[in-house]
């Protein structure tokens, strides 16, 4: 006989996106049934180096703060509705933030949006989906935009 699919923890990296917030309601859902899981929301703030480097100092502090309060209102929805949650906004290159707590919080799924980028598209912006993919220490769940 075989086991249930359970998840403990399930990681969700936020860029506030409209993929994201689906990516966030397809890991609502999984925690749901195959849980109840603890969702941890992930949040890079990232400037390139390049850009960083003459950044005023408040428009990188205005950045994070942003990011600290759509988080704060992510994770009062969630828990208002009863479900398990914490979030991290954390300065630095989204795949590294993601992969870091992903291992650190011993993540059993990552639940992400990629906009499936491919061809040249892929090549000038890269993709973070990608990246974690390859190098996750647990499964990873990608959710796409729906075709039109």
């Amino acid at each position: 006989m075989t086991e249930a699919l359970r998840f403990r923890t399930i990681l969700v990296p936020m860029d506030f996106s409209d993929l994201a917030r689906r990516a966030l309601q397809v890991a609502r859902d999984m925690g749901t049934r195959a849980g109840p899981a603890h969702l941890i929301l992930a949040h890079a703030v990232f400037f390139p180096a390049e850009v960083e480097a003459f950044a005023p100092a408040p428009l990188i502090a205005q950045a994070e703060s942003q990011s600290a309060k759509e988080l704060e209102r992510l994770l009062i929805e969630l828990q208002d509705a009863g479900i398990s949650s914490e979030y991290f906004s954390q300065r630095g290159k989204p795949e590294s933030v993601i992969l870091d707590l992903a291992r650190n919080k011993q993540a059993d799924l990552i639940v992400m949006g990629t906009h499936g980028h491919s061809g040249l598209a892929h090549i000038t912006l890269g993709s973070v989906a990608e990246r974690v993919v390859r190098e996750a220490p647990c499964p990873v769940m990608t959710v796409k935009e729906p075709k039109a």
